[in-house]
């Protein structure tokens, strides 16, 4: 998260291989220190980088994995609530329609996979999340 913060330019291109790793962390519920580092990485990376909003597209379980730690019932510290919040704020806000087609693309396909990229001809902004093959 910190090398995203002095150099967003030479990590950009690193960003997709990443975030898998990030989001496979998140997903730890037996360490708040772990969810509360990915988080904070996340948010540095993002922040620095200018990739925001598109995460939610390209990884459509990052949303329910970020908002499953706010609730009160799940008993998670605080701190780790807060840097979920903050995440929140660096990534942006999605619209909810785009959001709702490509989270049920993602279901319909059977299982989150690594990455997603949308379809629409105006998403321009492509990360590589190092699952497609090459030639």
């Amino acid at each position: 998260g910190t090398l995203a913060e002095v150099e967003p330019c030479n990590m950009f291109p690193y960003v997709g291989h990443l975030f898998p790793s990030l989001l496979d962390t998140m997903q730890d519920y037996s360490s708040a220190t772990k969810q509360t580092t990915s988080f904070k990485t996340l948010g540095q990376i993002a922040g620095s980088t200018g990739y925001v909003i598109t995460p939610y597209l390209h990884y459509p379980q990052l949303l329910p994995l970020a908002s499953a730690v706010l609730p009160g019932t799940k008993r998670a510290p605080w701190s780790l609530r807060r840097e979920v919040i903050r995440t929140l704020g660096i990534l942006g806000a999605v619209d909810p329609q785009k959001y709702t087609s490509v989270f049920s693309k993602s279901r319909k396909r059977g299982g989150w996979g690594g990455g997603y990229f949308a379809e629409d001809e105006d998403d321009s902004f492509k990360v590589d999340t190092g699952t497609e093959q090459k030639n």
